[in-house]
């Protein structure tokens, strides 16, 4: 039923009296007329301005390959800058490319226009129009009978209203309504069908518009879209090649920035920023700031290996040893450390032991750097890289040996022996709900802290508390 036609292709009579009926905005036109508005633009814009740089965003902070991520970034690209595009075409368009959005009824057509685009459907004077359920008329003559789909019931009683009038007019024989012009004929009918009573004479019709046509027709073929496609594909292709050419540098910079500006944000917490210089060197295609970011992990290490340097306290071996481990430590790999308490005179590793364990560890993250010394269990079949012995010689004493490696096959481990006084006994008790208990993972007695405190000290000069204690109600 409908024809639809490229706007900008219509023939010059047809565009200028829709022209003339847009303007007047349904007054003084032979028809009834309905204006709409379209959001569209808005909304496309505001997902183009989220799409677009959201796209471009991800691909830049992606550790995919470049070819991937440029391939999310063309799709971007392509999404985003169509929505822009669609807005700004439609923010822009002129009245001669571009018909705007309206339904308009008159005594020949229904026009609907979309835009670009118009749909024109031809009214036969012999036609009966009436609504059609909740938004849509019919239109029934000797042919066929179809409907039209419109915004809302009201409108399609509007309608309707206008072609009974029509259809009166056009049945008088004489009087001043006889043998009337089209247009003329439909400035009657529209105000019949709003004023309810037919007007005095035409001039009360209010026909304020001298265009009319009768004829419909495009001047030109209806635009194809082959060579917007083909534009669209060369923007793709475009965009494919610079992303692809560029990801690698951006993300490798943003990466190093990244990791860059997070040295020294958390100190507060014992977390240098060490782990965001080693994610960025563990990325093989990170290249272009590799020898800068190595120095900058590397440096880290200063000044935990200068205070344990300085240590008033220092056992000269376990000085030695330990700074020496953190030195083994500055490169880009995990700062893995294996450790291990035992308990001499237990025949096998008590939770006790297991506390004391989990106490170092604790203790030499916290002083040195959270992100500086990682520490784990030692392979079944190697010594722990630190190795602490410990047992009681008498009620009030324990004897400890610590061991230090750099390798877990290090034949000359770094070795030191020493002594600490303890009071008491296994400190680790079933206490009532409300009252704190310590985890299992750092469960230790007297004598395990008297061995933590001596050692942490002769060792770092500092020895960090207890991680935070639960109570029994939050088990």
């Amino acid at each position: 039923m409908f024809e639809k036609f490229d706007y900008a292709k219509l023939n010059a009579e047809a565009k200028r009296y829709l022209g003339d009926v847009r303007r007047r905005g349904g007054r003084g036109i032979p028809g009834v007329y309905l204006a709409l508005s379209d959001n569209r633009p808005i909304w496309a814009a505001l997902a183009g301005v989220v799409v677009l740089p959201l796209f471009l965003w991800i691909g830049y902070t992606s550790s995919k390959a470049p070819w991937a991520t440029a391939m999310l970034q063309t799709a971007g690209v392509l999404l985003g800058g169509w929505l822009l595009w669609f807005a700004v075409r439609r923010w822009t368009a002129s009245t001669d490319s571009s018909s705007g959005y309206f339904y308009y009824f008159d005594s020949r057509h229904a026009f609907v226009g979309e835009g670009e685009t118009i749909r024109v459907a031809p009214i036969h004077p012999s036609a009966k129009v009436s609504p059609h359920g909740a938004n849509a008329i019919l239109i029934e003559s000797d042919l066929d009978d179809r409907t039209i789909a419109v915004p809302n019931r009201g409108f399609a009683e509007r309608v309707s209203d206008f072609y009974h009038g029509l259809a009166w007019v056009r049945s008088r024989e004489d009087g001043p309504w006889a043998n009337l012009e089209d247009d003329e004929a439909g400035a009657v009918a529209r105000y019949l069908a709003e004023e309810d009573e037919a007007p005095q004479n035409l001039a009360e019709a209010d026909l304020g518009i001298d265009s009319f046509t009768d004829t419909v027709r495009a001047t030109g073929r209806l635009k194809s879209g082959i060579l917007g496609l083909l534009a669209w594909l060369g923007i793709g292709a475009a965009s494919f090649a610079i992303f692809s050419a560029t990801n690698g540098i951006i993300q490798d910079n943003m990466a190093f920035a990244g990791a860059k500006g997070n040295i020294g944000k958390d100190s507060a917490e014992k977390y240098t920023g060490a782990q965001g210089l080693r994610d960025y060197l563990l990325n093989e295609r990170n290249t272009r700031n590799r020898d800068e970011a190595k120095a900058l992990l590397s440096k880290l290490y200063d000044a935990p290996i200068a205070q344990v340097k300085s240590n008033p306290t220092a056992d000269p071996i376990l000085r030695d040893g330990i700074a020496a481990l953190l030195e083994s430590l500055r490169g880009p790999e995990t700062p893995a450390v294996s450790i291990t308490a035992i308990d001499t005179e237990a025949p096998v590793q008590t939770n006790l032991a297991k506390g004391l364990r989990s106490r170092f560890a604790d203790g030499i993250a916290t002083a040195v750097g959270k992100d500086l010394i990682a520490f784990g269990e030692p392979p079944a079949d190697k010594p722990a890289l630190l190795t602490i012995r410990y047992s009681r010689t008498n009620p009030t004493s324990v004897e400890w040996i610590v061991e230090i490696r750099l390798k877990p096959d290090d034949a000359s481990p770094f070795q030191a022996k020493g002594s600490a006084a303890y009071s008491g006994g296994i400190g680790f008790q079933p206490m009532p709900f409300g009252q704190t208990v310590e985890l299992p993972t750092s469960e230790t007695d007297a004598i395990g802290e008297a061995v933590y405190f001596d050692v942490m000290m002769k060792m770092i000069g500092q020895a960090p508390g207890k991680p935070a204690a639960i109570t029994n109600d939050d088990w």
